[in-house]
């Protein structure tokens, strides 16, 4: 704990499905997801390098070998054909894919509306944790299971996992309310990126 927070903080928030389009795109723009395509791309190109020149060499092999002669410009015309494609294909996954899989989000939620997740949600954050309730169901999530928590200017985000977390829109929230929940993150979580303050929403 890095200081002391209020007894608990209540909010009440309407999640709608771009809020959680809004929470895929978010984590999946961040450097550790990207760093892992980046590792995965290199791989790939490795890979491909490898293949290219065996398959290069194989279909010029003669009696004694390969000949390099006609091997090497043929591979290097494969692979920068290659590594062209490659590229093309890393830039759509950093720019393409991302709005693709908000857009993929968003109709999911759409067309199999969940109360579980969206709707109206009763947020209080406390001593242990973070209390859930709807009209239908409660849980709690404990603070030893939050990992950070990062603020955008439209939403509180409590990031459990990879793409798991809990996403709570500020729209309709007084500052007040906002800065409360804060001193509770601040309180409880060690990795927390938040505003100082912000305007009411």
């Amino acid at each position: 704990m890095t200081q002391a927070a209020p007894a608990s903080a209540v909010m009440e928030v309407d999640l709608k499905a771009d809020d959680y389009a809004d929470f895929v795109a978010y984590m999946y723009k961040r450097p550790e997801m990207r760093g892992r395509r980046m590792r995965s791309h290199l791989r790939f190109a490795v890979l491909m390098v490898v293949a290219l020149l065996a398959y290069t060499a194989w279909s010029a092999w003669g009696p004694g070998g390969p000949d390099w002669g006609a091997v090497l410009p043929a591979y290097f015309q494969g692979l920068a054909v290659g590594l062209g494609v490659l590229v093309l294909l890393a830039l759509a996954y950093e720019f393409v894919l991302p709005a693709l899989v908000k857009a993929n989000t968003r109709r999911m939620l759409r067309r199999q509306p969940d109360e579980m997740f969206l709707g109206r949600h009763r947020l209080e954050f406390g001593a242990d944790g973070i209390d859930d309730a709807t009209a239908s169901a409660s849980g709690r999530m404990d603070w030893s299971n939050v990992s950070r928590v990062e603020e955008t200017p439209e939403h509180l985000y409590v990031v459990l996992g990879t793409l798991q977390g809990v996403i709570i829109p500020k729209r309709g929230q007084d500052a007040g309310t906002l800065e409360a929940v804060r001193a509770q993150f601040r309180a409880h979580v060690a990795d927390a990126k938040l505003a100082v303050s912000a305007p009411a929403q």
